[in-house]
Formats: structure tokens, sequence, C-alpha cells
């Protein structure tokens, strides 16, 4: 047994030690993972290193009186387990992505996997006892090894043919978005997999986008979707690789498809809420109060426009005409008690 406490002297600190210098934060949000890993408490993440290191010390604690079949067998699966946790240490949402996609990986590689962690550690510690232990060979190129070997690579390699995505939404990824050069004005990249020649691109484009469209934003009124094949574009906002534009409008304007790359074509000779109040209160005189020309702006706009309820509950809908035209009797009795020679409408 003075093999097994030797090992779990070793394994057991080795995550958190690692953890704690890569600067890693615990589980739950805590500071350091050194200690949050140490502790093998349900309120620590050490909690997590558990089975993984007992499986692992029944390993080395079996490697002894086993034959040289099942040592080399016992090698083959810490092996095995070894690559699964180092495979879970790696981004394999992102490298799945970039291999589906033809796009360079985002960011770094790695990432705080704890458990990608503990089963690297636990079974590369435990894969140092198998390989001092006498039992020969080392290895054994049999069916039972290959599948000991194989079998804990099965949750990485899930996960990278998971990265990939399927069904619709995997067919459309966002990218970057910035804001039109007009208030209200936004210009969102999306990647497509998609031809975005083929005759149902557009109907699926527009289901996708469906929870993008304006009215649903309290951030904005024009949109401008741009599709590209390109991630790496989308990701820069590199605009002129799109492929297909799609204009939304908050204001019922019906939907519009351009060619290529046409943001500017979706918000030129349309009038938003936004612009229109943007107009009156440009027209107002000059040197009239602040306070007064945007009040005096807004009831020239709101004319006809219901305001939001007084419940606040709109049914999801977020549109400038109702929140800015909301409290105008309110604002009215406000400036008039400041300004009571004011002509107000």
């Amino acid at each position: 047994m003075l093999r097994v406490l030797i090992w779990s002297l070793l394994a057991w600190p080795l995550p958190a030690v690692l953890a704690g210098a890569l600067g890693w934060r615990g589980i739950w949000g805590s500071g350091s993972a050194f200690v949050d890993y140490l502790i093998p408490l349900p309120v620590a993440g050490g909690a997590l290193h558990v089975p993984s290191f007992v499986l692992a010390g029944v390993a080395v604690a079996m490697l002894p009186a086993a034959g040289s079949a099942a040592a080399a067998r016992l090698r083959a699966l810490l092996a095995g387990t070894a690559l699964a946790g180092v495979l879970l240490l790696l981004d394999l949402g992102e490298l799945g992505l970039a291999a589906a996609t033809g796009a360079t990986p985002a960011g770094s590689l790695w990432q705080q996997n704890p458990l990608g962690l503990f089963l690297a550690c636990d079974a590369a510690t435990a894969l140092v006892c198998a390989a001092l232990a006498p039992q020969r060979p080392w290895l054994r190129a049999d069916a039972a090894s290959a599948a000991l070997a194989l079998a804990p690579l099965a949750l990485p390699l899930g996960l990278v043919l998971g990265a990939s995505g399927t069904g619709a939404a995997a067919d459309f990824l966002p990218g970057a978005s910035r804001d039109g050069a007009v208030r209200g004005d936004a210009i969102a990249l999306v990647f497509t997999r998609l031809d975005t020649q083929a005759p149902d691109f557009r109907a699926r484009a527009e289901a996708w986008a469906a929870p993008l469209h304006p009215r649903l934003s309290v951030n904005s009124e024009d949109v401008a979707i741009l599709f590209t094949r390109d991630l790496d574009a989308a990701r820069r906002f590199e605009a002129d690789r799109a492929a297909a534009t799609l204009c939304l409008y908050e204001d019922g304007t019906p939907a519009r498809w351009l060619a290529g790359s046409r943001a500017d074509d979706c918000f030129d000779g349309h009038v938003s809420f936004s612009e229109r109040l943007a107009a009156a209160y440009a027209a107002r005189p000059d040197g009239e109060p602040a306070e007064l020309r945007t009040y005096a702006a807004r009831a020239a706009v709101c004319v006809g426009v219901t305001p939001l309820p007084a419940s606040g509950d709109t049914g999801g809908l977020e549109l400038a005409p109702a929140r800015i035209c909301s409290g105008l009797p309110e604002a009215r009795a406000a400036l008039k008690a400041r300004f009571p020679d004011a002509v107000l409408p």
C-alpha cells in the first residue's frame, strides 16, 4: 500500500498546484483554484476530483497483483484517460467549429476545464506507476487493450463532433455587429454554411433572424443583416465579404433582400421614427431651451402613436414610437410649471 500512499500524496494536490500556478479561478467563482481544488467537499471544486482520483487509485492498487495481460490493459486504459483529459483541456468547441467551417480558431486553444485537468493528472501519475511496474510487455496489441485505450476518448471526441453543430440553428452563426451611421440603425454580420443562392435560403435565413428583428430590440429600429460564407470575415466585421443582405424594419416596412453587401441601401431612403424625431428637434427655433425642444419634437412626431400601456407589458415588442411617446402628459405638466409662459402643444 506504500505505492498507493505515495501516489495519493502526489496525485491529489497536483491539479490544485497546476490550476493555481495558471491563475485559474475556483469552480464556483471563488478566488484561486488552488484551495478550491484541494477541498474534497461538495461546496468546493475538489469534489469533482474524487471520482477520477478513486478510479486511478484503484488501478494503482491493482498493479502489484496484476498479471502481465491485466497490467498492459491497465496501462492502455490509463493512457487513453490521460489523453482524454488533455483533449478536454482544449477548446474543442472552437476547434470543432474551425474544422467544420475552415475558419481560424479564435482565442486560446486551451480552456479552464477542471474535469480535464483532474483526468489528465490522475491518469498521468497513475501511468507512471504502471510504467514502473515489472509486468511486460508494457502494452499488448490486442482488441481488449485497444478498446480500453479508446473508450475514454468517447467524451472529448463526442464534443468535437457536436461542436460542428446540427440542425437549422447551426446553419447560421452570429459574427460581429456595429451601429449604423444614424441612431437606431444596426448592422450585423452572420456566417452561414448554406448556399445564399439556394431557392430556400431566404426563407430559412428569415426564420433564423426572427429573434433579431428590431421590433424585439430596444437598441435598433432598422437592421441590416449581412450573410457571408466566411466565418473569419463575419468575426472581423469584413462587411465587403457578404453575399446577401437582409433589411428589417421596426415600423412594419416589409423586409427586403439585396444581393451582396448593401447595408447602406437598407437605410437610405427609409426614415425611421428616431430620424423623424431628430428632424423635428432640429426644426425647432434656435435658442429654445433643450427641454422644450425635446418635448415639442416628441409631441410633433407622436400624433396618433399609442404609448406604452400603464402596465408596461409590451408583449415582447420594443417599439421606439411607443417608448418615445410615453409620458408626454406628465412631461407637459412638469414643463408648464417650469416655463409658465411657454406655448406647449
